[in-house]
């Protein structure tokens, strides 16, 4: 098993045993905070091994990226969000008040078991960057996935050949490569119903995580 969804499983075991273990307290006026606190925790951790936020931190903590946000992150992620919604064939969705997660449409960066960025994706990955150099206090996680054809660990391997190929292309657009990372799921979380062609092409994707430090 990956090593990656082994830590998710058993975090995953961790929240279901932590939520019978936090029982209420009727002595502490605080306690459904606490009790809320502490659960949101872990599942802000199982999010966060899904969608990469954990690469994230680590480049938000290893660079000087996301110094000097502050209380004002809250603001700078509104900005940002605002100029990522004019980019065509792009969804975006907040995920937090510090976390952006950008949803390019799946069929238009490769064709089938290709890693090979099609002309229309540049075009979106282009302005994607120009906004990333409007706001360089951001870390960025690119992510990629497959359908369920093909092997699992042919997969694994297309996938992560995929977000690379997005890296470089934002390298190449200037988007300064200390703030980056590249991660590939294989053919996990697939959002629709590798049965068929439709859904196989909406599970061919790639999606971007866009993170500020608080």
């Amino acid at each position: 098993m990956n090593i990656r969804y082994a830590f998710m499983a058993f975090t995953l075991a961790l929240f279901a045993a932590g939520c019978t273990t936090f029982q209420k307290n009727p002595d502490d006026p605080r306690d459904s905070t606490k009790r809320g606190a502490a659960i949101g925790a872990i599942v802000g951790a199982v999010a966060g091994t899904m969608m990469g936020d954990g690469e994230a931190d680590e480049i938000l903590a290893g660079a000087a990226i996301g110094a000097g946000l502050g209380a004002g992150i809250g603001a700078y992620m509104d900005k940002q969000q605002r100029a990522l919604e004019e980019i065509e064939a792009v969804d975006v969705e907040r995920v937090d008040d510090q976390t952006l997660r950008i949803h390019f449409d799946s069929d238009i960066l490769f064709a089938v078991d290709s890693a090979v960025l099609s002309q229309v994706s540049r075009q979106s990955l282009d302005e994607f960057a120009d906004v990333m150099l409007d706001f360089p206090k951001t870390a960025i996680v690119i992510m990629g996935y497959t359908d369920s054809q093909g092997s699992e660990e042919y997969n694994q391997t297309l996938s992560e050949r995929r977000a690379k190929a997005v890296e470089n292309y934002l390298i190449r657009a200037e988007v300064d490569p200390a703030r980056m990372t590249s991660i590939g799921f294989g053919e996990a979380d697939p959002v629709a119903d590798n049965a068929t062609a439709e859904g196989r092409a909406q599970n061919r994707r790639v999606s971007i995580l866009v993170k500020g430090k608080a």
